[in-house]
């Protein structure tokens, strides 16, 4: 005889109210009926549990929108005050310290020069205090600490393995941060939490089978999204595509070392006896100004450097296949601005046609850092995660 295995009641009402807020958190504010329609649940569970949802402080009632002459909607979204976690986002040059919001928003706390990691670590301990986390969780609140790093990330450990631009290495973040016992501390590597802030913000990505974060900023790297998941392999170091050789004029050369945003605006500084002043993003729209005003020097420096992008364009493509490749990193805006030169220097190199229907384009992100926002992502799916608990 078959056994017909029961359904928890409490297991689903979990599962249904997790399916709703994500629904809430990924499109916004919207009306009740639209849940019943967008989710496939019952008109009268969806009535029940956004009612819970707004009793817990997850949502609340934004608006109303006309739906007939008679009677208007409410309009539900996610309570813009909760707190998800505090978010650390590691660059080379600089660290930016947030809160995360359940909305998917952040609230940048505190910029400063990244430095050594005992003038780091200090850094991050002033803001680990209990008064700060009081202030900012509540007391006696469970803590989430969310680490973007520029590295290699032993994730399940919370250990930064390599950080070669830092020159960070084997530096275990839990035992560091994580001393209170209301405290969790996750580590993940930047160009991961760039492409899961795509993924979960972007319809393309979420769509796609296969694409590809290439990271330009102080360092280079890469991240991998097949079928759903961003791909971490077996020592952490899917997608780091900044470790892979070129062979330059005979020479073995590490991608990073060719394609390093910081490395290519200092040379351009050094040869033009300019002052580095500013950000890595302001400076490299020095750069881009100087090569749109035909400076031979910026000339020289951005068409090496796109045929060396184009290489590693078509290496990457001929390897994954990839639907889509998303450029960021320190800067935002490297398709807009040498697309149509890059398009070139591909389509020369792509001579089996491999990617002819590859979509490129510049991250969505202009202003906050995909890394931050991906740190954010993180923090939600880990809330969500927990409802289930």
């Amino acid at each position: 005889m078959k056994t017909v295995k029961k359904v928890d009641p409490k297991l689903m009402k979990k599962m249904n109210k997790q399916l709703i807020l994500r629904y809430l958190i990924e499109h916004g504010p919207t009306s009740r009926t639209e849940l019943v329609s967008k989710t496939g649940l019952a008109s009268s569970a969806v009535w029940r549990m956004v009612d819970e949802l707004v009793e817990e402080g997850f949502v609340e009632q934004k608006e109303y929108f006309a739906r007939t002459n008679t009677k208007k909607a409410a309009v539900y979204g996610v309570a813009r005050n909760f707190v998800t976690s505090l978010l650390v986002d590691v660059q080379v040059l600089q660290t930016t310290v947030a809160l995360g919001f359940l909305d998917g928003s952040c609230k940048i706390l505190e910029t400063f020069p990244t430095g050594s990691f005992d003038d780091f670590s200090k850094r991050i301990r002033s803001f680990l205090s209990e008064k700060i986390l009081n202030k900012l969780f509540g007391k006696g609140e469970k803590i989430r600490v969310i680490f973007s790093l520029p590295g290699i990330v032993g994730t399940n450990e919370g250990v930064l393995l390599y950080a070669p631009n830092l020159n960070w290495h084997d530096i275990d973040f839990k035992a560091a941060f994580a001393r209170k016992n209301n405290v969790e501390v996750i580590v993940e590597n930047d160009s991961n939490l760039s492409l899961l802030a795509e993924s979960f913000y972007a319809r393309d990505i979420k769509d796609s089978s296969n694409a590809f974060f290439l990271y330009l900023g102080e360092g280079v790297g890469g991240a991998i999204f097949i079928n759903g998941r961003i791909v971490i392999g077996s020592s952490f170091a899917a997608g780091e595509i900044g470790h892979t050789l070129l062979q330059v004029n005979g020479t073995l050369t590490e991608v990073e070392k060719l394609l390093s945003i910081s490395k290519l605006v200092d040379e351009f500084e050094t040869r033009k006896n300019l002052e580095r002043v500013g950000t890595l993003r302001e400076r490299f729209v020095r750069l881009q100004r100087a090569w749109l005003s035909s400076d031979e020097v910026a000339k020289e420096l951005i068409q090496e450097f796109i045929k060396n992008l184009a290489i590693v364009i078509r290496n990457v493509g001929y390897t994954l296949n990839p639907e889509i490749i998303v450029f960021g990193g320190s800067v935002s805006n490297l398709w807009e601005t040498f697309g149509a030169f890059l398009q070139r220097e591909i389509a020369r190199l792509d001579e089996y046609s491999f990617l002819k229907n590859t979509v490129f384009r510049d991250t969505l992100f202009k202003e906050t850092s995909a890394s931050l926002l991906g740190c954010n992502v993180l923090a939600i799916n880990k809330f969500l995660e927990d409802m289930m608990g």
